[in-house]
């Protein structure tokens, strides 16, 4: 595969996974005008719990797939491994499936959902549906098929908008109760109950390719190699969810749904680092062999960061018409000062992921996974201690704090197995910075939008003049081109 045609696939599937966390993102307004925050809390508590539920179901078993796919040229492994991934994962989601349905009352009563236990069914169909079309999506992805790929998840994704702004906007609130939906917070879980299915109609010609077989010794391999690949991406969805669960127990779901509304505002610096994440790392490994492999990877180190703190700065500068625009109810506005920890947050995050090329490069994923780990325990230990007696606000400095970690711990043990000549005062100094500009921006200037601008075209200002030598070389490679 040439590199014009892996860069044009990469966009094509980055379209496939952006655009419905986009289409979902504008949907946020919608909820908000019509579901009240107590209502909201269940609402994301509830998404909160999916996210780990699927991590646990899919077992790590889509990268296992890539995995063991390649071993021979014939095409007969991939058959075997396509065959015996999709029936574990199956049993897996079916035995969940099976069970929430047989005790979905006694399960609601045990999390706080004791009203709505059909909830719990509807997401337990979500996640079946959901894991067992992971293999057949990796399977358009080991075959090379980014345009089918991308429209299954478009389709799906259109589906649910199409559903879920039909019932809140054309449908009468009695007539959807002729349906089970007896509330409005039901209307996002049914319609993505019925875009996950329509998912699974459309990749119906994959699965018609699994075999009835099922190939125990190679099972086996699978299972010792992808159980590390779950308990990290546990780890990750502790980082990412485990705040909008505890909140849900622990403070009143008047602020949790408030926090869960907010949070859902610096998804646009989420959105900013996926991108970057699907487009650079095909990118790494590629560079792994190069004699000047480390020299690219500071310099893609210190350019994310420098156009990232600038996208993170003008989410900040401009919150007092974002939330206008996308949290329509200003009784959710009590949470609006998460939004700049959390962006920053995201940020660090994604600074963490570059600064994560080194154990990808080296093998040394076993550290990764740790480090994630560390993570996890201190967010739920410090969840655990501070969140009832400072509320949501914790959960966001929670989150901020640690990212800072991880991405210190990262670079610390990556400069002793595998230095990397990092810019680290430069990149030190902007993310100051940036932070300084931030306090400014919220406790000085109150998210004011011409006095918060004013500071967001001094940091670009300061970085352009800081970067004037590489712009210049960028624009007389431009003109000469």
């Amino acid at each position: 595969m040439n590199i014009k045609r892996l860069l044009g696939e990469t966009l094509i599937y980055g379209v496939g996974a952006i655009l419905p966390r986009v289409i979902t993102f504008l949907l946020n307004p919608l909820y908000i005008n019509y579901i009240d925050k107590e209502a909201f809390a269940v609402f994301t508590s509830l998404y909160a719990w999916i996210a780990f539920i699927n991590i646990v179901l899919t077992f790590g078993f889509e990268t296992s797939y890539f995995r063991f796919s390649g071993e021979d040229k014939t095409g007969a492994a991939e058959k075997r491994v396509f065959s015996t991934a999709f029936w574990f994962i199956a049993l897996l989601a079916g035995s969940f499936l099976t069970m929430v349905l047989l005790f979905s009352q006694p399960l609601a009563q045990l999390l706080d959902y004791g009203n709505h236990p059909e909830f719990l069914r509807w997401f337990a169909w979500i996640a079946f549906f959901d894991a067992i079309c992971t293999i057949p999506f990796a399977w358009l992805r080991y075959h090379n098929q980014p345009v089918k790929y991308s429209v299954v998840r478009v389709t799906a994704i259109l589906v649910q908008t199409l559903i879920v702004i039909t019932l809140f906007r054309f449908v009468p609130v009695e007539s959807a109760k002729n349906f089970g939906l007896n509330e409005q917070v039901a209307y996002p879980f049914f319609a993505n109950l019925i875009a996950s299915f329509v998912t699974f109609a459309m990749l119906l010609p994959i699965l018609k390719q699994v075999k009835f077989s099922f190939d125990r010794a190679l099972f086996g391999k699978m299972i010792r190699y992808s159980y590390p690949v779950m308990l990290a991406g546990l780890a990750f969805m502790v980082n990412e969810n485990f705040d909008k669960i505890i909140q849900y127990y622990t403070i009143d779901k008047g602020d949790a749904g408030a926090y869960g509304g907010c949070y859902k505002l610096a998804v646009l610096m989420t959105l900013f680092v996926t991108a970057y994440r699907m487009g650079i790392e095909p990118f790494l490994f590629k560079q792994m062999n190069n004699q000047n492999a480390k020299t690219t990877y500071a310099l893609m180190t210190e350019y994310f960061t420098l156009f990232a703190s600038v996208v993170a700065l003008g989410l900040i500068a401009n919150i007092s018409w974002l939330k206008r625009l996308f949290i329509t109810d200003e009784s959710y506005w009590v949470a609006i000062n998460i939004v700049p920890i959390i962006v920053i947050a995201n940020l660090c995050f994604g600074i963490y992921y570059n600064l994560s090329t080194w154990y990808k490069v080296t093998d040394r994923t076993a550290i990764g996974s740790a480090i994630s780990w560390l993570g996890a325990g201190l967010t739920i230990l410090l969840h655990l201690l501070l969140l009832k007696e400072y509320g949501f606000m914790a959960s966001a400095w929670i989150t901020l704090g640690v990212y800072v970690t991880m991405m210190v711990v990262s670079y610390l043990l990556g400069q002793y197995f595998y230095p990397i000549p990092y810019k680290t005062k430069k990149i030190s100094l902007f993310l100051m910075v940036l932070m300084a500009f931030s306090v400014i921006i919220v406790s000085v200037f109150h998210m004011n939008f011409w006095l918060s601008n004013a500071l967001l075209l001094v940091y670009i200002g300061g970085m352009a003049y800081s970067e004037r030598h590489w712009l210049k070389r960028l624009l007389s490679a431009k003109q000469v081109h």
